[in-house]
């Protein structure tokens, strides 16, 4: 895996150029999260919508498409991967999960404008299920480690992509030292598991997973 790539994704999500390039969009709209019914529901997709996962309606950006999220009344982040159509208001242009509106904190409100941008850094470089063996953990900064302490769990996905460049937002919103992904299994049934590293004590750990969960990451927990 070719160093600097996860740094790079750090820097592309806080330097306004990213917002610039010429292969991608950023739009402005409002943005809505879905009604408690749909959990279970198939998304456009095939997926299974799960209210507790990281996800979005998108009229019409491909799935699978990474998508930066910003709400513009906060300054508060979260990324999502497109796997439904949708939102069908034409003052609308995305529809997202609890969790993320949670990240937004959009909940109490219903409708907030936001910033949208479809990432596409790694989409150019050669990141892929093959490069990260099974029970790899790479950090944020591209830098193959082996995990010696306790972490916190955060998340997880089956994309790759979705993996470190939510580990890079993390990194950012929460102003951490370090995040780390972690592959799981192999084959169909691989997945990235997004872990932190502990706060310097006890309290302030159990205070940032109590912020987590706050956040709508649910499951966010210390693992030993």
């Amino acid at each position: 895996m070719k160093h600097g790539f996860c740094f790079s994704i750090v820097f592309l999500l806080v330097a306004s150029s990213v917002f610039a390039q010429k292969d991608t969009f950023s739009s402005t709209g409002k943005a809505s999260f879905y009604h408690d019914k749909f959990q279970g529901r198939e998304t456009s997709n095939g997926e299974e919508y799960n209210q507790n996962d990281f996800t979005a309606a998108h009229k019409t950006l491909p799935f699978n498409t990474i998508v930066h999220v910003t709400n513009k009344q906060n300054n508060k982040s979260v990324v999502v991967r497109i796997n439904d159509r949708g939102p069908f208001k034409k003052s609308r242009i995305i529809d997202l999960t609890r969790s993320a509106a949670k990240k937004l904190d959009m909940i109490p409100f219903g409708v907030v404008p936001v910033k949208i941008q479809p990432l596409t850094f790694l989409d150019r470089s050669n990141l892929n299920d093959a490069m990260i063996k099974e029970n790899e953990v790479w950090d944020c900064f591209s830098h193959r480690i082996e995990l010696k302490d306790s972490t916190i769990y955060l998340w997880q996905t089956e994309s790759i992509k979705h993996a470190f460049y939510m580990a890079s937002d993390v990194l950012l919103s929460y102003h951490l030292s370090n995040v780390f992904v972690k592959a799981i299994n192999s084959g169909e049934s691989r997945k990235y598991m997004v872990l932190l590293p502990l706060a310097t004590s006890d309290d302030e750990t159990k205070s940032l997973v109590k912020t987590l969960r706050k956040d709508g990451y649910l499951k966010a927990k210390i693992i030993r």
